[in-house]
């Protein structure tokens, strides 16, 4: 017979954690994604989730598009190996927002959510989607780079915008 921590246990989503380098040679960066990682790790392990993989990407040059990790991640998901991957934040699996919401659609065809533990999105809502969907809009603009430096996660400012727009939408019509 299973004792109920066993039971709980058997119902947490798997996890994995996907991190990729993007340092070519960079020492302070390669040890910070490291940490990154280690730190995703502990403090999901401690909240009792178990990881149950740790996806590596090297360092890949310019002209390298595929990403045989990545690739390797969504292979193992459309299996179901697990339910949820875990970035430190989203630019993690993609700097570019297309490339990002294919991704997220791919995930998602299979089941599979994305948590970012700097990023504040639910894609399993309709706010959350459309939370998500302004972040991707917003990659390629200067605003992710204005937010860093300010340190304003991507997930806010997408939020601001929505309210902004949905401020200067009255009865229908944009004032």
């Amino acid at each position: 017979m299973n004792n109920p921590n066993e039971i709980a246990q058997q119902n947490l989503p798997n996890i994995v954690i996907y991190s990729r380098d993007s340092s070519k040679s960079h020492p302070l960066k390669q040890k910070r994604q490291k940490q990154s990682v280690q730190e995703l790790k502990a403090m999901y392990e401690q909240a009792g989730y178990s990881i149950s993989n740790i996806y590596l990407e090297p360092f890949l040059t310019s002209y390298e598009k595929e990403r045989p990790v990545l690739q390797q991640m969504i292979k193992d998901a459309a299996s179901g190996l697990f339910h949820v991957v875990l970035v430190w934040d989203v630019f993690t699996l993609a700097s570019n927002g297309e490339q990002l919401q294919q991704i997220e659609r791919e995930l998602t065809s299979y089941g599979v959510e994305i948590c970012s533990s700097t990023e504040e999105f639910d894609t399993s809502t309709h706010k959350g989607k459309k939370v998500f969907e302004c972040m991707c809009k917003l990659l390629n603009t200067d605003h992710l780079y204005f937010s860093a430096l300010q340190s304003i996660p991507l997930s806010q400012v997408a939020r601001w915008f929505l309210e902004d727009d949905s401020k200067k939408n009255v009865g229908g019509r944009r004032t």
